[in-house]
């Protein structure tokens, strides 16, 4: 008889608790198959499958009992890609809170659901299916509004869901989003989450919680429901480069619900079929839990260094600047002008600091300061100058802000450099009646950063003489370049 209680006892546990998910595997399949269809095709920016997937999300809402925050549930804006201009689409539904104070204020639940879409080659469509990029998140959100339009389950603050168009274009739909939001809701956001490829628990071992760590309770409730799943990454850093930015960027707690990069990212084998669902299950049925919390907690602050922060727009000094270390290696010769020969190569290097202000997503300026030691074979063995080198370069490069990890760009500049020691062979360098001890010049070449590493080629070269007063002998560099940024 005791055993006949005990096996009761554990089946009504078991189907309690199967009861008690937020979801199951095969709702979320279903969402990510028809998303990650070929139908779609890739749900690309001015596409009818981008389109598909608009009205997809739309009826989703509908069906949750989701409120419009306007006439309908679009949030429309025009984009102007080359020479035409395409409309792009927000999907935005809410959750009133149900408590008559704190329903004032509001978080954030969103997910892009644009991709890349389709290229061709030799006449095959080759579709970039985003199964887990950003199939996924959109499957969590629309799981979690259906959660937590439950009568049971509502919180005392009110839930806004958004399905966030154009993040592959340079998180454009996030940004349009909280430039032209009334001005009072978008001061009473008290946090803000972006469900950002949520598909590949098992195979990251772990989901990261980036920004949690940006509100005063976010990581004692975090942690206070992760059982069983490891939480990798709860930092109150903020993420740049998805949603989660235009959030942060006006001091808005905004936390990348991540699980990694261990998947197909933009590739065309990003498949409904590679998702680990189960995982997903997992993500889905923890952030219900923690954003209950938070959205029932009393009282839901940032740490006090955002609030500091909060107060500096998104077009300040403080965010736009970056500094680190760079080195460059490689070979330097002169070159004489005036003569029918070159000198060989001799290996040179510089290194020292670099400061990177952001001008605008596409346009950078790039300061060094540099210990240069530059070379060039003579007739004397090797000519060797000690010197300080200051470039300034004016980068040209593809969207800082996009989704991507990598950053592309050229530059081209003058640089400063004085001369402070050197060296022809064994003969010191006489700097105050032979050589030039300033100079300038100028240098370009091309880059990618990759997060916080940076690796390029640069040419340098003077654009007047070596020698005070004689033959027409110019220095010139080539280098492998290498950076760091904190």
């Amino acid at each position: 008889m005791k055993k006949i209680s005990q096996f009761f006892l554990v089946t009504f546990i078991f189907v309690f608790q199967a009861y008690a998910q937020v979801t199951n595997k095969e709702i979320l399949h279903a969402h990510v198959s028809y998303l990650a269809s070929e139908e779609l095709e890739g749900r690309g920016l001015g596409t009818a499958g981008k389109d598909f997937a608009k009205n997809y999300i739309k009826s989703q809402f509908e069906s949750a009992g989701l409120m419009s925050m306007g006439e309908d549930y679009y949030q429309d804006f025009p984009l102007k890609m080359s020479m035409a201009w395409i409309n792009a689409t927000n999907i935005v539904g809410m959750i009133e809170g149900n408590d008559p104070l704190l329903k004032n204020e509001y978080i954030v639940i969103g997910a892009h659901y644009d991709h890349l879409g389709y290229e061709l080659k030799a006449d095959k469509k080759i579709i970039y299916p985003g199964a887990d990029d950003n199939a996924s998140g959109i499957a969590g959100i629309i799981e979690l509004a259906k959660f937590f339009n439950k009568p049971e389950n509502k919180t005392k603050r009110s839930l806004i869901f958004i399905a966030f168009d154009a993040e592959e274009s340079g998180l454009l739909g996030s940004n349009h989003y909280i430039k032209t939001v009334d001005e009072t809701l978008r001061k009473n956001i008290k946090a803000m989450f972006s469900f950002d490829m949520i598909g590949m628990l098992e195979a990251n071992r772990g989901l990261d919680l980036k920004g949690i760590g940006a509100l005063v309770s976010g990581v004692e409730t975090a942690e206070k429901y992760a059982q069983g799943i490891s939480l990798k990454n709860i930092s109150s850093d903020l993420e740049n480069r998805t949603d989660t930015e235009p959030f942060g960027n006006v001091g808005i707690p905004a936390i990348h619900v991540f699980t990694g990069l261990k998947s197909p990212y933009h590739k065309p084998e990003d498949t409904a079929d590679l998702l680990d669902f189960n995982g997903m299950v997992n993500v889905v049925d923890f952030t219900s839990k923690l954003i209950k919390d938070l959205g029932d907690q009393n009282q839901l602050e940032s740490i006090p260094a955002l609030k500091t922060f909060s107060t500096i727009e998104n077009n300040s000094i403080t965010q736009r600047f970056q500094t680190g270390f760079t080195l460059n290696l490689g070979s330097g010769r002169h070159l004489y002008k005036d003569e029918f020969y070159d000198a060989k190569f001799a290996f040179s290097y510089s290194i020292g600091l670099q400061f990177n202000y952001k001008i605008s997503k596409t346009l950078h300026l790039h300061l060094e300061t540099l210990y240069d030691e530059n070379t060039s074979k003579s007739d004397r063995g090797t000519f060797r100058r000690q010197s300080v080198t200051v470039p300034l370069n004016i980068e040209f490069g593809s969207p800082t802000t996009r989704g991507n990890q990598e950053r592309f760009f050229v530059f081209v500049g003058p640089y400063f450099r004085h001369n402070f020691d050197g060296k022809n062979g064994d003969l010191n360098l006489d700097f105050e009646n032979l050589y030039e001890q300033n100079e300038l010049g100028y240098q370009f070449g091309f880059g990618i950063d990759i997060e916080k590493i940076r690796i390029g080629y640069t040419y340098r070269g003077t654009s007047q003489s070596l020698f005070q007063n004689g033959p027409n002998v110019r220095a010139t560099g080539r280098f492998f370049t290498m950076g760091y940024r904190f």
